[in-house]
């Protein structure tokens, strides 16, 4: 076979990556050869690629040949006119020719390989008026290039404002923040476009240019901190808008297409399909409350035994796998409660209205029917799809007032009645290793910059009341699963490292001290034991409108009693646990994150130069932690004495910056 390749050592001009390179040749073969260039790099090449063989390269170092190449290159592309060559092939003949060919016709009569070369990389930077196709160049008409002018203004207009934009932004960062909340900065009429899309980015999670912008600026702040400044010293932030939401690209929103969805559903009406089940069904929750997830009957038996109902919504009865409501539900599958605002998994049109168990309203339900004996122990269960409507409409306080004052009515029947049954199954559950670990909480509300802190006790016989019964339907349903080989999501805990004491009154240093011996709760699709509930089998569908995996589950059993085909596989449902498991454990820490902050606000706004209870509960060589008493929170405590674990001190405010969540005692 003929070799018609190049030999080695000879230097040659080539098409590579988009540009023409010189090289010599280290490596010849039969259809391409290797090419390496001053600066030592080797590429392989297509013998079709080379333009030009300058010949054999006189030394060993083929350095300053390659430069003295170029240098005579360089000299000829500078006086090539390539526009009047642009002109003069239009006029003529505007197809593609080769280099060679175009080179003649350029400089007139048989060109040198330098002229070539000077040529071709005269055309290849004008690709205004001219085009590579691969072999050679042609002209590009009058219209293509009106088209590249236009687009090359386009550009330069754009980086232009590209680069007044970052100027603007570095003076939004300098902008000192204080001065701007009485005097905003203007927002130049060509940046009106970037302001809104730093609210865009916001306020609805949309990606755009101003991300990279933000993201470049060279602030210490992240983009959406450096977002929420700049709506903030512009002025522009809405009044409405939860800032911790924001930095945290949290939105409380849902967007049009979602929220006409859940507004077209239509209200639920009887179902022969349902069970109607007809008793006097009451709700417990918080006065603010409004996605009603769950409700308790009792009913008095003939054989002196007691049928227990607990009733949970069915969103899934106007929520269909896969449709949009249950898309955005996966992309939130846990209802955010904070201070300031509360972000549903669902648009308030089905969350708060068409499946919240309303009072006086006919409602679909998944219901859970436990029948007990006086002593609190499972004689019977049965759970069914429902239909019914709830009598009464009770708060804590109020159904505590009521379990308190003890009337002869049928409402208080039942509930001192359920208080009795759930009081016996929660023994039952600590002779099994149940632990109960109490500790209260702070109820925080923020509305028109207004910080409301009241006392959460959880540890109130209704809590426990409804507590126990959810955690009866819970064990219930996981009993079923299991029992009819159904793919559900069960909740695990394994056995403690060592033995745990029940925490009923909250005392700070035993609650840590029982708290640290437990093992984390986690979620797997397989059967096994929750041992801080003293249960052998547990999952969760008690709160179907405020946790997704609530309602997968509850899917599963509504679609395995009405003999259908199961909805998720085995497979589907690792999927489901891994997002909600990793959304749960970010809830919780926004959660904390939010009540230390606006509990520090609060303190800071109203207990600055107060004498304040505080008890030690932990110390760290010299460094000295205390609780606040009334407010469960922990800060630093500046003394130089070495106070016990567990000493109750008199302490107040030296320093305390809630951003930081950093909090700084004095004794008194």
């Amino acid at each position: 076979m003929v070799n018609m390749g190049f030999p080695v050592n000879h230097i040659v001009d080539y098409f590579g990556n988009g540009e023409l390179c010189l090289g010599v040749v280290v490596k010849d073969q039969t259809e391409r050869i290797q090419v390496q260039g001053a600066t030592k790099q080797v590429s392989k090449v297509t013998l079709k690629q080379v333009l030009c063989d300058y010949g054999r390269c006189p030394t060993n170092n083929p350095v300053p040949s390659l430069i003295a190449i170029q240098n005579d290159i360089t000299a000829i592309q500078e006086g090539i006119d390539t526009e009047f060559f642009w002109e003069t092939l239009l006029e003529t003949d505007a197809s593609s020719r080769s280099v060679a060919v175009q080179a003649m016709e350029y400089f007139g009569g048989e060109p040198t390989d330098q002229q070539k070369s000077a040529l071709a990389r005269a055309l290849m930077a004008d690709a205004l008026h001219f085009h590579f196709d691969g072999t050679g160049f042609a002209p590009n008409s009058r219209e293509e290039l009106e088209r590249l002018q236009e687009l090359k203004r386009q550009r330069a207009e754009k980086a232009a404002l590209r680069e007044r934009t970052k100027e603007w932004l570095a003076q939004v960062i300098a902008a000192n923040a204080d001065a701007c909340k009485t005097k905003p900065l203007e927002v130049p009429e060509e940046l009106e476009s970037f302001v809104q899309q730093c609210t865009d980015y916001l306020m609805r999670g949309f990606n755009c240019p101003a991300v990279n912008l933000l993201a470049t600026s060279g602030s210490k702040l992240s983009p959406r901190e450096l977002a929420l400044s700049v709506l903030r010293k512009t002025a522009r932030l809405p009044k409405d808008a939860d800032e911790f939401l924001l930095a945290n690209g949290i939105h409380a929103g849902f967007t049009a297409e979602v929220n006409d969805f859940a507004n077209a559903l239509t209200p639920y009406a009887a179902d022969s399909s349902r069970e109607v089940y007809e008793a006097e069904i009451f709700s417990i929750d918080d006065q603010w409350t409004r996605e009603i997830d769950d409700a308790l009957s009792l009913r008095f038996l003939e054989d002196g035994n007691f049928e227990v109902g607990i009733h949970l919504a069915n969103p899934s009865s106007f929520v269909h796998k896969g449709d949009l409501l249950d898309q955005a539900a996966v992309d939130r599958p846990l209802s955010l409660y904070l201070p300031t605002t509360t972000v549903t998994m669902f648009p308030e049109r089905l969350g708060c209205d068409l499946a919240s168990l309303s009072q006086d309203l006919l409602r679909p339900a998944f219901s859970v029917l436990a029948t007990l004996d006086g002593e609190g122990e499972l004689v019977d269960w049965r759970i069914a799809p429902t239909q019914l409507k709830v009598t009464h409409r009770l708060t804590y306080i109020r159904a505590d007032e009521i379990l308190q004052a003890g009337a002869g009515d049928s409402l208080t029947r039942a509930l001192t009645k359920l208080q009795e049954l759930a009081l016996k199954r929660r023994v039952i559950r600590e002779e099994c290793g149940a632990v109960q670990l109490n500790k209260p909480e702070l109820k925080i509300h923020v509305q028109d910059d207004q910080i409301t802190v009241e006392r959460d006790d959880q540890n109130t016989p209704s809590h426990d009341l409804v507590s126990e019964f959810m955690v009866l339907a819970n064990h219930l349903a996981a009993k079923y699963a299991l029992r009819n080989d159904l793919p559900i999501i069960y909740r695990c805990q394994e056995a403690p490292y060592d033995d745990v004491q029940s925490v009923r009154h909250y005392d700070p240093i035993e609650f840590d001290q029982q708290v640290r011996k437990m093992k984390r709760t986690r979620l797997s699709t397989y059967p096994e034991a929750h041992c801080g509930l003293g249960l052998d089998i547990y999952t969760q569908i008690s709160s179907p409108l405020r946790r997704y995996a609530d309602m997968v589950i509850q899917r599963q059993l509504c679609a395995h009693l009405a003999g259908e085909p199961l909805p998720y596989t085995q497979t589907e449902l690792f999927g489901v646990l891994d997002n909600v498991d990793r959304t749960a454990s970010g809830n919780r820490a926004l959660e904390r994150e939010a009540r230390n902050f606006w509990t520090l606000e609060y303190l800071r706004r109203n207990c600055m130069g107060m004498a304040l209870d505080a008890t030690v509960v932990r110390l760290e060589g010299r460094l000295v932690l205390a609780e606040l008493d009334d407010y469960f929170v922990r800060g630093i405590v500046l003394t130089r004495d070495n106070p016990p674990l567990g000493e109750r001190m008199s302490v107040r405010i030296q320093e305390i910056n809630p951003k930081l969540n950093r909090l700084v005692l004095e004794l008194i």
